[in-house]
């Protein structure tokens, strides 16, 4: 079981860079969303449930984000961000304090920088969250024997780095 889930985290992370260096803001939102829930699977299999927790939770609040610009969100899409995130943090916060662990905290503010920025309209600001969001799931990948995930946080903040340099607007 300790293989497959290494094999799927592989996969959540080859997503998880790719997605940062798409162009578009849908494009990144949508591969984000495919990656987190290959995460969550993986979190399952090893144990770490606030991890987990953590990432159900982004993949439905990425569902959302992708689709903020329609008819239907529009209107009401500043007020769903918010709410996301505020369930977002009160889940995590019930889940640390359920399993008395400081290192629950962790994936709650890798959470909340990752989904504000696939709520946000500018790709260079969805990268920039994304860059706040990787250290604090570096460690709690580590700490969580989910190998993978740990060695793919490393690779995208250079990642990250690297398509912000990229996509810069030049004066």
């Amino acid at each position: 079981m300790f293989a497959i889930s290494q094999i799927i985290g592989f996969a959540a992370v080859g997503l998880y860079l790719l997605s940062y260096q798409l162009k578009r803001r849908n494009q990144i939102v949508w591969v984000t969303c495919i990656s987190n829930a290959l995460y969550v699977l993986q979190y399952i299999l090893l144990g770490a449930f606030s991890g987990a927790v953590m990432d159900i939770m982004s993949t439905v609040s990425s569902f959302f984000a992708a689709r903020k610009n329609s008819a239907a969100f529009r209107k009401y899409s500043h007020a769903l961000a918010w709410s996301n995130m505020i369930i977002i943090a009160a889940v995590g916060l019930i889940s640390a304090f359920l399993q008395r662990e400081w290192i629950e905290l962790l994936p709650i503010a890798g959470a909340l920088f990752q989904t504000g920025g696939l709520w946000c309209d500018k790709e260079q600001t969805i990268r920039k969250f994304g860059l706040c969001s990787a250290p604090f799931w570096l460690v709690y990948n580590y700490i969580s024997h989910a190998y993978g995930p740990a060695l793919g946080s490393l690779i995208a903040i250079i990642s990250i780095i690297i398509s912000l340099i990229r996509y810069r607007k030049k004066a």
